[in-house]
């Protein structure tokens, strides 16, 4: 003897497998989480000073020298590098991914995509060229 059970038979509704499929689909659908490195939540408090790197990344300092933040925007950012001061969305907060957070210069509004706790400068501008590097290789591939 077979048992068949389908989807009505377990109590979920046309509306309920609607939604399950948007879920589905939307988890699919975030290429920030699948293409940014591996990192988890990040607090950032105190933050005191930034130093531009290029268009893309800004590293900010905490309130020690310990405390490194490589922030990636998800476009080029006008102006970052020429700003005199920078508004953070996340300053002095806990931050997860996806990050849905900004950065405001004095001509620009600038989505971030990753923020990730660095140890040294050095380690900030390897990560910097890795990643536009790949930003490089992704333009040439959609010419």
């Amino acid at each position: 003897m077979r048992l068949h059970l389908g989807i009505s038979d377990l109590g979920i509704s046309d509306l309920g497998i609607l939604n399950l499929v948007i879920l589905v689909f939307c988890a699919m659908s975030l290429p920030a989480l699948a293409a940014g490195p591996a990192h988890k939540c990040v607090r950032t408090f105190d933050l005191r000073e930034y130093q531009s790197l290029d268009d893309y990344h800004v590293l900010i300092k905490g309130r020690t020298n310990s405390e490194l933040y490589l922030v990636t925007m998800r476009r080029s950012c006008r102006d970052i590098d020429n700003s005199t001061r920078l508004v953070t969305s996340f300053a002095n907060k806990r931050t997860c991914p996806p990050f849905v957070e900004q950065i405001q210069t004095e001509d620009d509004l600038c989505p971030v995509q990753w923020i990730e706790k660095v140890k040294t400068r050095d380690q900030a501008l390897a990560i910097a060229k890795k990643d536009m590097d790949a930003r490089a290789k992704a333009k040439a591939k959609d010419k």
